[in-house]
């Protein structure tokens, strides 16, 4: 996921490979439900993605559509699309994120207090290559990608939510991201956290945790979930 650790040559090697794996996977889509590919989700240890639907479907009469802070390769994005068009729900995802890696001076920041990963930036990534697998995922009228810092962004989006999933890792995008979208979740709505207790992004749980504080009169139940994953639920009213 971040490239900066090799050679030029090994870099480029890498690049090569990254190409052609994506046209095939864009050539023969169906390889991407695949035990190997996965979508290509950041959800892949047992357990994640069937917790996560799990939540998203307590969230189905719940006014509103879904956000999704922190979307990477849109493989997580894609199984909620999916899931979603198997039950027959309209709900639509919007899908936020750079796509192109995190902001360089927040993950330095991190990095120099301990609390990331220093070869883990996510900055291998094309929108454009997004595009085109939902497209070939019959996914493409159901999520909106909406690309750029969430700073920059996720004011944006309006409207009611009944269902986020924020996976972005880092503590001040997380903690941004959460208390921007919680005000617009409907009641009775679900927030599920990835990276929660994760040695790789210390920075997430401390955002998390500070988001519980700060919501503690608006939250009905809260509480871990599958591998390094924790939700919390709003009050009904």
């Amino acid at each position: 996921m971040c490239d900066r650790q090799y050679s030029p040559k090994r870099r480029l090697w890498r690049a090569w490979k990254q190409r052609v794996r994506r046209r095939v996977l864009l050539a023969w889509p169906a390889l991407y439900a695949t035990d190997h590919v996965k979508y290509e989700r950041s959800l892949t240890v047992e357990g994640q993605i069937e917790a996560l639907l799990a939540k998203l479907d307590e969230t189905l009469a719940v006014p509103g559509d879904i956000i999704e802070c922190g979307s990477f390769l849109c493989g997580t994005t894609v199984c909620m699309a999916l899931h979603l068009k198997k039950q027959t729900c309209d709900k639509r995802i919007y899908a936020c994120d750079t796509f192109t890696g995190f902001d360089p001076q927040e993950f330095a920041q991190e990095q120099k207090a301990g609390d990331a990963a220093p070869d883990l930036d996510f900055t291998d990534n094309d929108i454009a290559y997004l595009r085109r697998k939902l497209e070939r995922l019959g996914v493409a009228d159901r999520i909106t990608l909406v690309q750029g810092l969430f700073q920059e962004t996720l004011e944006s989006v309006t409207g009611s939510f009944a269902f986020a999933f924020i996976d972005c890792d880092l503590h001040d995008s997380l903690l941004y991201a959460a208390r921007t979208v919680w005000p617009s979740l409907s009641p009775g709505a679900c927030c599920v956290f990835d990276d929660y207790a994760n040695d790789s992004f210390r920075g997430a749980t401390r955002a998390i945790e500070t988001l519980l504080d700060e919501q503690v009169d608006s939250i009905s139940d809260h509480g871990p979930l599958a591998h390094q994953m924790y939700y919390a639920r709003k009050r009904a009213s």
